[in-house]
This record gives C-alpha cells, structure tokens and sequence, in this order.
C-alpha cells in the first residue's frame, strides 16, 4: 500500500498492484507502505476500500493537487515519517491515526477531482465492488460474465450494464484487466516460465494466453519481459 507524492500529483497503490516511474530529474516527496490488516487492525469497523482511491481498482490511482494542497498533505507526510522513525509509546496507534487522518483529508479532495462519481447509483456500485471482490477469488479459474452474474444473483446482461455504467467496461474486459495485472505481475516479479505464468492463471494454451496478452497489451509476454527486468 502506498502513496507518493511528486510534483504535486499522489499516486496510489493497491495491494497486488505493479507500477514504475521513469523521471527525468531526481523525485522528492514522500512514499509508504501498510498492509491492509495494519490498517483494519486499529480501526475495526472500517476497511481501506471505504476511500474512493482503494474502492476500485478501475478508479483513476493519483490525484492532482494545487500547491496549497500538497503542502496541507506534505504536513501529514512529515508527521507520519517523523513518528515512524521514534520509539515512542503508542507509536503504532498514532501511526494508524495519522494514516487514517491523511486518507480523510485526501478523500476531499479527490471527491472534488471525481466529482462525477457522486452521480452514479449507490446500488452500481455496491455491485461493482462486490465484483470485484469475487474476481479476486476466482479470476484464475473462472473467465465468464455468466458465472460471475451467478454469484451476484443477477442477469448476466444487467451485471453488464452496471458496468458499462461505471467504469464504461464490459464484465469480460474488467475480468480480463484483472488477469492481466497479475500476469503483468508475475512475468516481471517471479522466475516462473511464461508458459507457467499461463497455466496458474488457468490458461493451458500458452498461445491463446499469449495472443490474448497481446491484443491487450500490444507486445507479447515475452517483450514484456524484456522491457521490465
């Protein structure tokens, strides 16, 4: 889990999730990392998928600041790092807190980025994130629209609707986006053969997997390789 800010913009990583920054000059700002549980622990009745930039993965994963608002969230940046690097008492309370205020306080001004997101169903997107949720239990084995309109005891054309209506996604591209994060994952992250990689994500055909990364990505699994490592 992080956030890093840099030249005014911070970005957001989700659990699972792969990225890297190419700069043309040395970056300043800040960045951290929390697991989940780290987070849930302290607060018991709230989960991180409650703030708009962990709610899905198909929200945009930064958001852009004025200069009087990165200096704002600068300040819950240095209370964090400061506190981190102390042995005081209470210290992981704290931490947990200033977390929790720093993601408050982003949360209003990425309302205000996404302000568009307010005007969606409530029901939409309850759904969404419970589809989510299934697709991360069962992406590796299960592809189909049908099967995951199933488990949300809804008709696999409205399960598409509520789809297209907020993230402008068919069920199978949001299903396929999913499988090809941890594809991406792994071909750069582990030392499993491409053709392995294909099977663990419930591809037996390396082929079709291959042609299928491809019409996504635009280079095969094997560039893809090449480029990261």
């Amino acid at each position: 889990m992080s956030i890093i800010s840099n030249q005014e913009v911070c970005f957001f990583l989700k659990p699972g999730q792969t990225h890297s920054w190419q700069f043309d000059q040395p970056p300043k700002g800040y960045i951290f990392f929390h697991t989940p549980d780290f987070y849930e622990f302290y607060f018991l009745n709230k989960k991180l998928t409650q703030f708009p930039f962990y709610y899905s993965l198909k929200n945009p994963p930064y958001l852009t600041l004025s200069a009087h608002e990165l200096l704002h969230i600068e300040t819950r940046f240095k209370e964090i790092n400061t506190e981190y690097y102390q042995n005081l008492s209470y210290k992981k309370q704290k931490l947990a807190s200033l977390i929790n205020l720093t993601y408050i306080d982003l949360t209003r001004l990425y309302a205000s980025f996404e302000s568009q997101k307010s005007i969606l169903s409530p029901s939409y997107l309850q759904t969404l994130q419970t589809l989510e949720s299934i697709i991360e239990d069962f992406y590796k084995t299960e592809k189909s629209a049908k099967f995951y309109a199933q488990k949300l005891n809804i008709s696999s054309k409205h399960l598409n609707r509520i789809a297209k209506a907020t993230l402008n996604k068919t069920t199978t591209e949001i299903i396929i986006e999913r499988i090809l994060l941890e594809a991406k994952r792994l071909i750069v992250h582990s030392k499993n053969s491409l053709t392995n990689i294909a099977e663990i994500l419930g591809y037996d055909d390396y082929a079709y997997f291959s042609k299928l990364f491809k019409s996504k990505t635009k280079i095969t699994p094997l560039e893809f390789r090449k480029k990261y490592q």
